[in-house]
């Protein structure tokens, strides 16, 4: 029999708790994917390619006459304050939101000078929602959000972790964890 007919097991998720099936030791960090402004990247770089033909087709059309340099300077100025924007908020969002997962609590956490921590206790999580769109499936490198509905929380009663790489994978962590946390206290959880 060769090798590669031999039939592997899949390994456990590294770290993994053995008395909740597929769930980490806990604390589980993850952060904000970049791969979630993939499809934003590719729209900038359609409105960039789109501005340059069009100012190039005008210009050697001789359409702009005595007026293209000072367009050309709009042009230029727009699409550096355009990419500018998306650095801004591609670094800000992968440097800085952070999400992290105890025994009883979710925590969203981000900023940059000022660090913000978000806690909703799993205990009073109503229900989840995994949302993955076509453009996350096909351009975002299947990243996805997922919203948490919190009963108790002023604050923020709908949670979005936004950003988030195997979403699937983290869904089913949160899920066990709401539910051994509500299995210890005597709730009952929907399936």
């Amino acid at each position: 029999m060769s090798e590669n007919n031999l039939k592997h097991e899949t390994p456990a998720m590294e770290g993994t708790d053995p008395t909740l099936p597929g769930s980490p030791n806990l604390p589980y960090e993850w952060a904000y994917s970049g791969k979630a402004m993939r499809a934003q990247c590719v729209l900038y770089w359609a409105i960039t390619l789109i501005l340059a033909g069009l100012m190039f087709f005008l210009t050697f059309n001789g359409t702009l006459g005595e007026a293209y340099s000072w367009v050309w300077g709009i042009v230029i100025v727009v699409l550096l304050a355009l990419w500018a924007q998306f650095l801004c908020v591609y670094f800000y969002r992968t440097w800085t939101i952070r999400y992290r997962l105890t025994e009883q609590r979710l925590d969203t956490i981000q900023g940059f000078f000022t660090k913000t921590t978000d806690t909703t206790e799993l205990l009073y999580i109503e229900d989840m929602r995994l949302v993955v769109t076509l453009w996350d499936r096909l351009l975002n490198g299947g990243v996805g959000k997922i919203v948490v509905y919190s009963s108790s929380d002023k604050t923020d009663p709908q949670l979005f972790l936004t950003g988030i790489e195997e979403p699937q994978k983290v869904f089913d962590i949160l899920n066990a964890a709401r539910a051994k946390v509500r299995g210890k206290r005597g709730f009952i959880t929907g399936g």
